[in-house]
């Protein structure tokens, strides 16, 4: 992700000019030339035009990291559109963007008759609202180890691959549409990107998959390509759902058949739009296990519905009656060489590191026959204990509550009471713990995650693992954070999470000292090979993650840094949702302290307690906000974007001594569902450069629900009206 925007320039073939003493009055002729100028981080605004060998740019265009190249969008009448291609360095072809790090490109129409369109060659970048079209090779092309996001992209008529994946590439593919190009996605050698909610039509082939390639497919459409839907070749494996989670694709209506599959195993397929008989090659039909929606609790809907329950081993084997102190050593071990261990089935073993530091602390037994069982799966009781013995010091947060099938004699009872009352393991809506049941790892990580109460973290931390697609919803943003404390220990491989398959006694080893590592009770373990280590987000500090990259960061991260916004207990902001009147009037109130117009007014449904009622009145006093007729404010109904400007025109007496020019509104393509009562309003907050329109800037939406992203921008706008805040030079102000 890129930090907060503080250069931004302008790039202009038609009028902009590339000399030194042009700037700051001109904005540059060629995108060749502001890039060899700028720092990160930058914006770069295109113009509207087309940007090619005629009009002076130098091929390939490369865009390095923190830079957001920023065009006129996929949806305009005039857009932005880069044409042409030169050589890079090791790849053999001709592009023409080169994009690395965090480098973003939005917006912008990408063509290159001589080779490819873009060539991500290294980082985490991001491509959203593109068009890649009319390239004679590939539309994008994304190489080894990277980790990009291709969002909200059409990549069509081009002559090779739609996108083409190499090495360990990995990444997110979402809501694209890939039309009449040779293939729609290649995935060659190790490549295991998720692709979801993508439209793959026209090709030869929709998704052709080889080599090791492990791609994890949800809800996506493969449909009316000339030959195959999807093709596995090689030892490539794809993720077509599991039984606790089906996949959503819809596969049909292809030329020769809509899954050919070539390798030696049989793909299993769960959840999706398929017709036997146009499958080919080893495919097993297999059943959800998940049960009706309708039938079960929500909560129960989080458990896993596979595997008997594991006998529970014997008392011996847990760790409820052996916790101890111990200081924390002056040296890190190390994980490097390990072999040896009091128990003669750990010697060897991955995880022989730390179930030996733990047994050094008194917090792990092994059996009476001198057994570990490192591979055994653990029950809820047996993590109970284990936890419970860990985090002896973590303070309890919740009520007791009493499990009908944990009787006092139970031997981890006193571990599974201290466990719940610390938020590490709740029951289930039946009263019941189940504690001979296996506890899954996506449980665990939740558990332990929750149970320290670690800080959020954004999202995208889950693009490490190439099996995320499987994370249910519930557990995301546990697992980010656990993610991003490098809490989690993956066996095998790092990038495998398997969330759903039940945990092991020596997972559980490696999750538990990492979480006292999390906690500073002790050192990290050196040169562990399978701690998974988060990719670094470039978050400021003091912001919210789930504003990084989104269209009103700018305007949210000013009003945070005024305190005039804040975010949620869990660290977020959640700039999409809806705001209700109450916390409208709330933000009213901090940012403007309204001068008093009217006197006190008594709504029916604003108790003298209620949370807003000082700031409902501020608001209505100055004049902002009314009530209804019925002497009721409405405090939890939601405000729509139209009633944002009439409220800050009004409440501020904004032009007090005009009319709005009517032909202002027709910068807006919806100009007709402006209600007539805010005509006059809108006009003179157009004129006041207050509104900001996402993600069309044409498009005012007047009668949609305000989000939290809406009400900052369009405040901060007000501020910088008052002279009271900096003005930005964002893409989507409309501009009289």
């Amino acid at each position: 992700m890129v930090a907060s925007i503080t250069n931004i320039v302008e790039v202009d073939p038609a009028r902009g000019n590339d000399a030194p003493t042009a700037r700051p009055r001109q904005p540059y002729k060629t995108l060749t030339a502001a890039l060899a100028e700028v720092r990160s981080p930058t914006l770069v605004q295109l113009a509207a035009g087309f940007y090619g060998k005629a009009s002076g740019e130098q091929f390939p265009i490369q865009v390095p990291t923190g830079v957001i190249l920023h065009g006129a969008g996929r949806k305009t009448e005039q857009s932005t559109v880069i044409s042409g291609g030169g050589p890079v360095d090791h790849f053999g072809g001709m592009v023409a963007l080169v994009l690395t790090g965090n480098a973003q490109v939005r917006g912008v129409g990408i063509r290159n008759s001589l080779g490819s369109g873009i060539l991500i060659l290294q980082g985490n970048g991001l491509i959203r609202d593109c068009q890649i079209n009319r390239c004679s090779q590939h539309g994008l092309v994304i190489l080894d180890g990277t980790l990009p996001q291709v969002l909200a992209t059409h990549i069509q008529e081009n002559g090779g691959h739609a996108i083409l994946y190499q090495g360990q590439a990995k990444g997110v593919v979402e809501d694209c549409i890939l039309l009449r190009c040779q293939t729609g996605i290649c995935l060659e050698d190790q490549a295991s990107p998720l692709i979801q909610k993508t439209l793959v039509s026209g090709h030869e082939t929709g998704i052709w998959v080889k080599g090791a390639s492990r791609p994890v497919l949800r809800n996506n459409r493969l449909i009316q390509n000339r030959k195959l839907g999807l093709w596995l070749q090689d030892t490539s494996q794809v993720d077509l759902g599991h039984p606790q989670a089906p996949a959503g694709n819809i596969i049909r209506h292809n030329g020769q058949a809509d899954i050919q599959n070539q390798t030696a195993q049989p793909l299993v397929a769960v959840g999706n739009d398929l017709l036997p008989q146009h499958l080919r090659g080893p495919i097993t039909l297999a059943a959800s296990r998940l049960p009706d929606a309708v039938a079960i609790p929500p909560t129960l809907l989080q458990q896993p519905f596979s595997s008997q329950p594991v006998p529970s081993s014997t008392r011996a084997a847990s760790a409820s009656e052996a916790a101890s102190e111990s200081e924390l050593p002056e040296q890190s071990p190390s994980t490097t060489g390990i072999t040896s261990s009091r128990f003669a089935d750990v010697q060897g073993h991955w995880a022989a590191a730390y179930i030996e530091a733990l047994a050094n602390r008194g917090l792990v037994k092994g059996f009476d026959n001198g057994l570990y069982h490192p591979n055994e799966a653990i029950n809820r009781a047996q993590f109970a204990a284990m936890v419970a013995a860990s985090f002896q010091a973590q303070p309890t947060t919740k009520p007791a509550t009493r499990f009908v099938d944990v009787p006092g004699h139970h031997w981890a009872s006193n571990a599974i009471a201290q466990a719940q009352r610390q938020g590490f393991v709740s029951g289930f809506p039946d009263d019941t713990f189940r504690p001979n049941q296996p506890m899954a790892r996506v449980q665990a990580i939740v558990a332990i995650s929750r149970g320290l109460r670690l800080p959020s973290a954004a999202a995208s931390a889950l693009s490490l693992y190439r099996d995320r697609a499987q994370i249910p919803s519930y557990a995301t943003d546990a697992i980010a954070a656990a993610t991003q404390k490098q809490l989690i220990i993956n066996h095998p491989q790092s990038d495998q999470l398997r969330p759903l398959e039940p945990i092991t006694r020596a997972e559980v080893a490696g999750l538990i000292y990492q979480g006292l590592v999390v906690q500073g009770t002790v050192a990290p373990l050196d040169n562990s090979p399978k701690r998974v280590r988060p990719v670094q987000a470039d978050i400021p500090q003091g912001s919210f993650p789930d504003i990084q990259n989104h269209w009103a960061q700018p305007f949210i991260q000013a009003l945070l840094n005024k305190q005039l916004v804040r975010g949620y207990d869990d660290g977020r902001f959640y700039p999409d949702r809806s705001m209700t009147r109450a916390q409208f009037a709330a933000v009213i109130q901090g940012a403007f302290q309204p001068v008093p117009r009217r006197s006190v007014q008594a709504f029916r449904d604003v108790p003298v307690n209620y949370w807003a009622a000082q700031a409902i009145q501020s608001a209505y006093r100055g004049g902002f906000l009314s009530g209804f007729p019925d002497g009721s404010f409405g405090p939890d109904s939601a405000i729509v974007r139209v009633q944002i400007w009439v409220a800050l025109i009004n409440g501020l007496n904004l032009l007090p001594n005009q009319k709005g020019h009517p032909n202002l509104l027709s910068r807006y393509v919806d100009r007709q569902s402006i209600p007539g009562y805010a005509l006059d309003a809108m006009a003179k907050a157009t004129q006041l450069k207050l509104v900001v329109n996402a993600p069309d800037i044409q498009q005012l939406k007047p009668n949609q629900v305000a989000t939290r992203a809406d009400i900052s921008a369009a405040v901060y706008q007000t501020l910088v009206h008052l002279n009271r805040a900096p003005r930005l030079n964002h893409p989507l102000i409309v501009y009289p």
